[in-house]
């Protein structure tokens, strides 16, 4: 088989010699095969920085707490329920707010102190007052007569409704009401004689005739 075996080696031969240009398409270093191409390598390289920057925001959000301001921290606290003030407090606030001249926000406190207690009279006598002056007359009639009936011996609202009556020129409901405040308080005179809210009343014989006689007591 020996013969067979070198036919085979110079067939072998041949064949190398005939096509020797080729051995440098398949063997030279300049075209060896290779497994990545530039583009997806670059593809690769971004999307791992970004996955990484990723997972650092994510990192470092997830350690913070959000704190929220209010839009409006003036309406919020306005907002919040007086848990530790009663009819009493907002009664003191209004009655220094009037002092001072703030009437408007002082009829509002009182108007806080009767929704917390209706039934406040010292709170109704008061708002009555400025409703007189105010110039409303209605409504200080209704908080004056509604004081009256939650405490009948109360002698400020009978006043009080003789200044209202005597504005309005009603002396005779204003000398009613004068006379009954007087028969609680024997020191209403004092304030009758220096009120000018009562001056419609001032000369009427009725008017003299209640003084004189609170006098004699």
């Amino acid at each position: 088989m020996s013969y067979i075996r070198e036919a085979l080696l110079k067939a072998q031969k041949e064949k190398d010699a005939r096509y020797p240009k080729y051995q440098r398409i398949f063997f030279s270093p300049r075209h060896k095969p290779r497994i990545f191409s530039v583009r997806p390598l670059w593809l690769i390289c971004l999307f791992g920085i970004l996955l990484a920057f990723a997972f650092y925001s994510w990192l470092n959000s997830s350690g913070k707490k959000t704190i929220s301001a209010p839009r409006n921290p003036d309406s919020e606290i306005s907002s919040r329920p007086e848990i530790s003030v009663n009819a009493k407090d907002l009664y003191d606030r209004a009655r220094h707010l009037y002092k001072i001249g703030r009437l408007e926000d002082a009829r509002g406190l009182y108007q806080r102190a009767l929704m917390l207690d209706p039934g406040y009279v010292y709170a109704l006598n008061n708002l009555g007052v400025i409703y007189i002056q105010e110039g409303n007359y209605s409504e200080a009639q209704k908080s004056l007569e509604q004081a009256i009936q939650q405490r009948p011996e109360y002698v400020d609202p009978y006043y009080n409704l003789a200044c209202l009556y005597a504005l309005k020129g009603e002396v005779t409901k204003s000398l009613a009401q004068l006379k009954k405040a007087v028969s609680l308080d024997k020191s209403v005179r004092q304030w009758a004689r220096k009120d000018r809210d009562l001056q419609n009343l001032r000369g009427v014989p009725g008017f003299e005739e209640i003084l004189r006689s609170t006098a004699k007591d």
